[in-house]
């Protein structure tokens, strides 16, 4: 009878420590950085990677500011993508994300143009 109980207690161990996925980043912090990596993106877009090239976007600059972001808020890629690939998984959540990130940018669009 001590082994079936042990036994239970260990499948039940291993089941839920398979079965948990690794938090996500919150949703206020992943908004912030999908704004500031979109507008780094479009940053890049419009920085030439040499005299010839206006319209090309700048892989090489994208990846730098990228990088650049997730350190500045201490996050790790690995946590990043994970975070990226559980949002996927909530699209209402995604959704949400990128509405508010539309509502940011038009706040900062009209900054802009005061």
């Amino acid at each position: 009878m001590r082994r079936i109980s042990i036994l239970i207690i260990l499948i039940g161990t291993l089941y839920t420590s398979c079965n948990t996925s690794p938090e996500p980043i919150p949703i206020n912090k992943m908004t912030k950085l999908l704004l500031e990596m979109h507008l780094a993106e479009s940053y890049a877009q419009h920085m030439p990677k040499d005299s010839g090239q206006t319209s090309i976007k700048n892989e090489d600059s994208l990846l730098i500011y990228n990088a650049q972001i997730l350190k500045a808020n201490n996050i790790t890629e690995k946590d990043f993508q994970n975070s990226i690939n559980w949002y996927k998984t909530k699209p209402e959540l995604l959704d949400s994300i990128y509405q508010t990130m539309l509502t940011d940018i038009t706040i900062l669009q009209s900054k802009v143009n005061q």
